[in-house]
């Protein structure tokens, strides 16, 4: 399969063997904040920075200031500190150059702050763990039911100028927020993270049925070979969080590599078997060009995080290639890829058939695995390029 570099210009190294240590202030008492329904520590994704925030100075009593920098190898962390409360923030999403992709968490041991753009969504969805926890038409979110010394996956999602946009955070819940134990989470972080050698995405849109029929209302316009009388062998299968080996009709397969510049890319279709729809005699097979399926990186490499563009368009075999009539599957999707797990997602796909996008973040043999989109197909009728409007990235279940 062909490989692709990028170049290799702006490569980050850091000095020493883990972490750059900024400015320490004295420590604080480590006395945690009342409960509070409203984020206190949130990002400004302007300028990628912790602000003043008003719950802030309402809960805390006071503005949010930095103790500790921690500019690592592979994530970037801060000690930040409001009155007298302390917490611990990742910041390696904050400092992406795209607005959008900005996102941030930071915790102590009762509760975890999170905080993404605000893109001008009527509401966000907040999970927690692959659970709804909450809905809200605000850009940041309080999680109080959290356990000290715990890991928590938080996705949101939300649908702004029509684009699906989603950001997953991987929160480190500390178990006291006095300073040592904050500077020993953050080197926790840190550590977890270097050992991720690479992140693969995979995208998969395929037929759940066994069995699957051409409408009557799209067979007389698709121009296509074998309408009527004919039906189509499916996948026979649900979602699968496998990385290969589950049929599918069109998919992408990309990695990108955390210690080198390289990434790769892995196109792929199935074969689309015809069948007598009475007889059930087999009656001919083709697979879908894979020319229009791709995936890319499209920023430079630094080790931490990387944008990257996946486009899956793959039209029926035996139906036209181009033009109004055209009928296949296609998808478009941008990810901001953190080596620590983290990611932004957004994009838009055709609502036919069933389709998969996950994230798979390999430490050795090991892998961790993230669901960024699971949907169900509206109808058939939304191969056809004319007869159906696209879904967005990011949600969940079907229609």
């Amino acid at each position: 399969m062909p490989s692709r570099s990028s170049i290799r210009s702006g490569v980050f190294t850091a000095t020493g063997a883990s972490l750059l240590v900024g400015s320490l202030t004295a420590a604080t008492p480590p006395d945690a904040p009342a409960p509070s329904a409203e984020a206190a520590f949130v990002l400004d994704a302007d300028s990628g920075t912790f602000g003043a925030s008003t719950a802030a100075r309402s809960v805390t009593g006071g503005s949010i200031r930095t103790v500790r920098n921690y500019t690592g190898i592979a994530t970037d962390t801060r000690i930040l500190a409001a009155g007298r409360h302390q917490v611990i923030a990742d910041t390696t999403l904050a400092s992406s150059p795209n607005r959008a992709e900005r996102a941030a968490w930071a915790a102590s041991p009762t509760f975890v702050d999170l905080s993404w753009p605000d893109l001008g969504a009527r509401g966000y969805t907040v999970y927690r763990n692959g659970l709804k926890i909450a809905e809200t038409s605000g850009h940041s979110f309080r999680d109080t039911a959290v356990t000290p010394g715990s890991q928590a996956e938080y996705k949101i999602f939300g649908v702004a100028k029509g684009i699906g946009r989603t950001w997953g955070l991987n929160a480190t819940v500390p178990t006291d927020d006095d300073t040592a134990t904050l500077i020993s989470t953050a080197q926790r972080i840190e550590a977890k993270a270097k050992k991720y050698s690479k992140t693969t995405v995979v995208w998969r849109s395929f037929i759940r049925q066994k069995w699957a029929t051409i409408p009557k209302k799209l067979g007389s316009i698709s121009g296509c070979k074998y309408t009527s009388g004919y039906k189509y062998r499916g996948d026979n299968r649900g979602f699968s969080k496998k990385i290969t080996g589950p049929s599918h009709r069109a998919g992408v397969r990309g990695v990108v590599h955390w210690t080198k510049s390289s990434y790769d890319l892995f196109p792929t279709t199935g074969w689309t078997k015809v069948y007598n729809a009475k007889t059930g005699k087999f009656v001919a097979k083709r697979k879908a060009s894979t020319k229009k399926i791709d995936f890319r990186a499209m920023s430079k490499y630094n080790g931490k995080t990387r944008a990257v563009r996946g486009t899956v368009e793959a039209t029926d075999p035996f139906c036209p290639s181009s033009g109004p009539k055209r009928a296949g599957i296609g998808a478009t999707f941008d990810l901001r890829l953190a080596r620590n797990g983290d990611f932004y997602a957004s994009g838009k796909y055709r609502k036919a058939p069933d389709h998969e996008l996950y994230l798979y973040g390999h430490n050795g043999r090991k892998h961790s695995t993230k669901v960024v989109h699971q949907s169900k197909m509206s109808s058939l009728l939304c191969l056809s390029q004319p007869m159906c409007e696209r879904g967005t990235i990011g949600n969940q279940g079907g229609y």
